[in-house]
């Protein structure tokens, strides 16, 4: 292996601390929801429980209108350092709250430091990496988010909210204290016409002398991007919706991210333990969180090892009827339990099929989304894009956790199960209709591939 993998693999590994945290973060809810009104001294009603849930997501929102202001001051690196201050001071609120308004505070400010992350660390990682690093590193990120929940199921179900926080926190200095030794992003180096820097940066990030042709891609990106800065905010924004290839990676972005928030992952995993008391399966509700993480963690470790082989739009095709079968399979037994037929043979079902449901959603609609998302966008319209897409995220994310909440209450669990059954289907079809191949190509060709289709 030569050295410029092993060094991106090592900038992998130190960006994932962050990652991870984020992961700490959307799975801190599931084993922490059981524990209100039992163990933890706080009390809590349903609507209460839905939007601790929910107020990290709208954090998220806030989050991802920072990276407007900072990124292109201070830096991808820069930004990614500032993250850390939320994510530290979120973990301390979380743990130490001893009201609800505390703990809301707590999950916003976990929301503004994943929203920064989610915004800019994409961006980070695929200017830093190269083309046949970037699919992996993309889908990368995924994977380390499930790998965070699946380490806070772990540990969350058998230790207090406090001590979950005082080992959570961790997650962020650690990154604060490794991260600042990594190297700038060359773009942004480049566009502050440090090329000296930039030349560094690649030839050490890409384990090579020569880096003469790298080096010209990344001044033509800058050289549009300079343009870029002199834009207002309404000519960025028209240069979004006049321009094909940036209406066409909006649309590519859209259907990925409804496959990554309203098919309905959030309000499942967090809820899960609900689900399976619903059922009444003899399993244990614990055991059952377990085997949802280790799925997610599984699945998505098989993605990005043989994402390079098939492509990332082949693995969406393969995940998302995998999704439809789950979801329905889980609605039609909560639908007859509900109209009082006999299903105590069946109590299994819902276990079984949300870890599969789980497996198809962390083999394809969860990780490549993100790597996408780093990918499409021309300069001209990247930092915007970033922010709107977050955008999109926090708020679909923030409404289909409160449908769940709402429609479960009113109808039964089989309600909104249908309802993300259809809408997966329909993401499914769309994914086959819009979404290309990107994997294996350098982001130029992926703009000129954008820019051809009609």
């Amino acid at each position: 292996m030569d050295r410029g993998i092993l060094r991106q693999i090592l900038i992998g590994f130190v960006c994932s601390i962050l990652i991870i945290d984020c992961g700490l973060h959307e799975g801190w809810s599931t084993p922490t929801i059981p524990k209100f009104n039992g163990e933890d001294p706080l009390k809590v009603t349903s609507n209460e429980i839905a939007w601790i849930v929910n107020l990290m997501y709208v954090g998220v929102g806030i989050g991802s209108l920072v990276p407007f202001i900072l990124m292109d001051n201070i830096g991808r690196k820069g930004t990614l350092l500032v993250t850390t201050i939320p994510k530290i001071v979120s973990w301390l609120f979380i743990g130490l709250s001893t009201s609800v308004t505390l703990v809301y505070i707590g999950r916003i400010l976990a929301g503004i430091g994943c929203g920064i992350t989610y915004a800019v660390m994409p961006m980070y990682l695929g200017e830093i990496s190269s083309k046949r690093t970037r699919g992996p590193l993309g889908t990368l990120m995924a994977v380390l988010i499930n790998i965070g929940m699946l380490f806070i199921y772990a540990i969350g179900l058998w230790i207090s909210r406090f001590a979950m926080a005082m080992i959570a926190v961790c997650a962020p200095i650690l990154f604060l204290l490794s991260f600042m030794w990594l190297p700038e992003s060359s773009v942004f180096l480049t566009r502050k016409n440090k090329l000296g820097p930039a030349e560094k940066t690649l030839q050490w990030a890409l384990g090579k002398e020569n880096v003469d042709e790298e080096l010209e891609e990344v001044k033509r990106i800058v050289e549009t991007e300079d343009k870029c800065t002199k834009m207002t905010l309404r000519e960025t924004l028209k240069e979004i919706v006049t321009k094909a290839q940036n209406r066409r990676a909006f649309r590519i972005a859209m259907i990925l991210l409804s496959g990554l928030t309203l098919t309905g992952a959030a309000p499942v995993l967090a809820y899960q333990s609900y689900i399976y008391e619903e059922a009444g399966f003899e399993i244990s509700t614990n055991t059952s969180i377990i085997l949802t993480g280790i799925a997610i963690v599984l699945a998505g470790s098989a993605c990005v090892t043989i994402v390079r082989f098939t492509g990332k739009r082949l693995l969406l095709l393969i995940a998302a009827p995998i999704c439809v079968i789950s979801l329905a399979t889980i609605a039609i037994f909560f639908e007859l339990q509900s109209s009082g037929y006999d299903v105590s043979r069946f109590k299994w079902v819902p276990t079984v099929f949300v870890v599969i449901y789980v497996l198809g959603f962390g083999f394809g609609l969860n990780p490549i989304p993100l790597a996408y998302i780093g990918e499409i966008f021309g300069v001209e319209v990247k930092v915007p894009a970033a922010v709107l897409n977050a955008l999109y995220y926090a708020i679909s994310t923030t409404a289909i956790v409160k449908f769940y909440q709402v429609t479960q209450e009113l109808y039964g669990t089989f309600a909104p199960l249908w309802t993300f059954t259809a809408i997966t289907f329909l993401v499914w079809v769309l994914i086959y209709l819009f979404v290309p191949e990107t994997e294996g190509k350098t982001l130029e060709e992926i703009q000129l591939e954008l820019r051809s289709k009609k």
